[in-house]
């Protein structure tokens, strides 16, 4: 297992963007002869918790030969108001609950 640890970490840097909007940290190919996916995301399950779930996917030569999910559930963050417009064009002060964002460091 502590094998595993420092690849699926080089895994989540390398595959992982923080932002959806900057594409450029984000792998545009997978090394399928030999490498461990990782994908990380968060979904809101209620005002005090968040669901956090990376998703592992291992490839050697050529094919997956193992997927699997870890879950956990964080503390929910804050809400804070923003703008926001309806399908009328209407635009009115909105609460939207804060998400978190993922660094990743690499030893």
């Amino acid at each position: 297992m502590k094998k595993l640890l420092p690849i699926c970490v080089a895994g989540i840097l390398v595959l992982s963007a923080c932002n959806n909007d900057d594409e450029q940290d984000q792998a545009k190919t997978v090394d399928k002869n030999g490498s461990i996916e990782v994908q990380l995301s968060t979904k809101h399950i209620d005002s005090l918790k968040d669901e956090l779930t990376t998703h592992y996917t291992v490839w050697r030569k050529g094919a997956i030969v193992k997927e699997f999910n870890k879950k956990d559930t964080v503390p929910g963050l804050e809400t804070f108001k923003t703008e926001g417009e309806n399908d009328n064009g209407d635009t009115e002060d909105v609460k939207v609950k804060k998400d978190y964002e993922f660094f990743v460091t690499v030893k």
